[in-house]
């Protein structure tokens, strides 16, 4: 639910699927000076219209409930520009994975009642009608784009006004009262965020499913997975500033290397620019999680894949993506996923690039290399929710695994995405 090519602010972090453990501080980190980084580390914030973000940093690390509720309030205003809608429903990989699941699986649809959370400009609560829903709430945070959703509604003859199934609810989902409704047979919605948590929408997700949704309802998308793979230069997209126009641009191309070994990059990267097998780091199930399970540590292998990484090349960055499903335990009849994968179609999320301090020599190797390039990187990533509302805190540790079984010493970095101006 959130615009591309959009620089957002810092991230972080390590890596794969695994138990489901909390949040907690990779090996080697002192959380005397991650609080003290915490504090003082400076952010970048969301450019374009997002850049109506009325919070400063020094509210939000005061931690008061104004800078909490400004940034609700920056957040939900930002929804109300059509740019940022045109960029989401223009995305076809986002928009009609959504529309094949609401409309192609009748037997969940048919009269069903089902609760739209966010529902923007109101399209998913339409295709939700073609499906076949009896009944649609959508609620929207931003007034503004509530009243044009209403509208547009009554303008394609929806609106429960007119006899239609679709009415439209203007708030936050945890402050209204009441719904028409005791209770809803389908939540849908599209919350997810940069690096897939991102504006921690999925809160008021969980928050919906606790409090309206029927005892085996179903939730689209029901599960949701992180990724991860070691990527070139090319997947900074910062190689760009190395000549411009035949002329030495490289200490720009420096700086901006520095600044991204704290700040999280957004970039359409090419699936060539990756030199691993990707990695799971986390599945989340929608219907069932907690909210405290969205921070999460686990421990991640990257190898080189064969086919991509032949020879020793440079890998300078992590890479991140998700997909959510439709899973077949709600929608039987045709079962749809939804993937921001770089091996894919590019979406508005883009991909979330975790810059190293180092670059790694990385490879399959070769006799001559033998021992100086490595096979593998392992380590462990981690992602918490930061102090500053909506925002996420990654962290990656991770150590280069050579050809010749040898380990090189553990790296640290610490990445911080936020919704500061």
């Amino acid at each position: 639910m959130r615009t591309a090519g959009q620089e957002m602010s810092r991230l972080a972090l390590p890596s794969e699927l695994a138990t489901e453990q909390p949040f907690q501080l990779a090996e080697g980190i002192d959380s005397d000076w991650l609080s003290k980084w915490q504090k003082t580390a400076g952010t970048f914030g969301v450019q374009a219209e997002r850049n109506k973000l009325a919070t400063t940093q020094s509210d939000v690390s005061r931690g008061t409930n104004d800078a909490t509720e400004r940034i609700n309030e920056a957040y939900f205003d930002s929804y109300g520009f059509f740019g940022i809608h045109r960029e989401m429903i223009s995305d076809n990989v986002r928009t009609e994975a959504y529309r094949d699941a609401l409309k192609q699986n009748p037997a969940l649809m048919q009269g069903a009642t089902v609760l739209d959370v966010g529902c923007g400009t109101g399209i998913l609560s339409m295709f939700a009608a073609e499906g076949g829903a009896a009944k649609i709430i959508g609620v929207d945070g931003s007034t503004r784009i509530a009243d044009v959703a209403e509208r547009l509604v009554a303008a394609n003859g929806l609106a429960s006004s007119g006899g239609g199934p679709i009415t439209i609810m203007r708030g936050r989902l945890e402050q209204l009262p009441s719904l028409p409704v005791e209770q809803v047979d389908v939540i849908v919605s599209e919350w997810m965020g940069y690096a897939l948590l991102f504006e921690s929408m999925l809160d008021t997700v969980l928050y919906a499913r606790d409090r309206w949704l029927k005892p085996g309802g179903a939730i689209l998308p029901d599960l949701a997975s992180l990724h991860m793979a070691a990527a070139g230069a090319g997947a900074t997209g910062l190689t760009f500033w190395n000549k411009v126009y035949g002329f030495d641009y490289s200490l720009v191309q420096q700086e901006l290397w520095e600044d991204a070994h704290q700040t999280a990059l957004l970039k359409d990267v090419s699936s060539q620019d990756l030199l691993s097998r990707s990695c799971l780091l986390r599945q989340l199930d929608i219907a069932h999680m907690d909210a405290a399970d969205a921070s999460f540590s686990t421990d991640f292998v990257l190898e080189a894949d064969p086919k991509s990484c032949c020879g020793p090349q440079e890998c300078h960055a992590l890479v991140l993506w998700f997909d959510t499903d439709f899973s077949q335990r709600f929608c039987a009849e045709q079962p749809v996923k939804l993937s921001t994968s770089p091996c894919g179609p590019q979406t508005h999320w883009c991909q979330t690039v975790l810059v190293l301090r180092k670059p790694i020599q990385f490879g399959l190797g070769t006799a001559e290399a033998k021992g100086k390039v490595a096979a593998s990187l392992k380590g462990r990533f981690s992602m918490a929710r930061s102090d500053q509302h909506r925002g996420i805190d990654m962290s990656v540790e991770y150590s280069a695994q050579f050809t010749d079984g040898t380990l090189a010493p553990s790296e640290v970095q610490i990445f911080s995405m936020t919704m500061s101006s």
